[in-house]
């Protein structure tokens, strides 16, 4: 018997983009990852991203077209200044399962909500897509910046373009609604990722860098 595969509405497929963006994006990165998500749906009509501009508009207050009827149809927020085309979802919590807690996260002082906040920063997909190309584009590959491990070189195929980014702005320092800037972004191998946040405060590239030369 077959499956059928279940239709999203609009609203639950920008909420799940977005929700994947870190619970916040602009309308040009909600607009690559809905397509990239829901290739089917978007080319179902003519113009998806005024799909997208619409239900955003209808389900937030801040929004001269909000559906005032109830309150629970607030679901999105303006992050910024108005024309910016930078949304949020107002009740984004990231999931356990998706952010990596370890055992000694747990006692961090800034508290496990803010830590979620800030690894799903790290995993913000368009950010570290640009981060990484713009760091191919000038050294023609992706090594890690602060051991120089190529993964590429030492598992070959399977890994071509692997390499995680972290965000060098301390959790103590982000605010609600804060954005993750390609600036902002280290590119680093599993190991040195894991080694950085260890210590509280966490270590800087730097501090790290000098730990390798001992």
């Amino acid at each position: 018997m077959q499956i059928e595969k279940k239709e999203y509405s609009w609203l639950e497929v920008t909420k799940i983009a977005m929700e994947k963006l870190g619970g916040h994006a602009k309308y040009k990165d909600l607009y690559e990852m809905i397509k990239s998500l829901y290739p089917e749906k978007t080319a179902s009509v003519v113009d998806y991203k005024a799909q997208v501009r619409g239900t955003i508009e209808r389900f937030s207050s801040d929004s001269e077209v909000f559906h005032k009827t109830n309150s629970k149809n607030d679901i999105f927020y303006l992050v910024g200044e108005k024309g910016d085309g930078h949304w949020g979802l107002r009740e984004f919590n990231p999931h356990d399962n998706d952010v990596d807690i370890t055992e000694d996260d747990e006692g961090f002082p800034e508290g496990k909500k803010k830590l979620k906040l800030h690894i799903c920063s790290e995993r913000n997909y368009n950010v570290i897509k640009e981060a990484k190309s713009r760091y191919k584009n000038k050294h023609g590959k992706l090594i890690c910046e602060i051991c120089e491990f190529d993964f590429e070189k030492v598992y070959g195929d399977i890994g071509v373009d692997f390499i995680e980014g972290h965000h060098i702005i301390p959790v103590s320092e982000l605010e609600e609604g804060d954005t993750t800037r390609v600036k902002d972004i280290v590119l680093v191998c599993s190991n040195c990722h894991k080694m950085i946040h260890r210590k509280r405060p966490w270590l800087g590239i730097d501090q790290l860098k000098e730990v390798l030369k001992k």
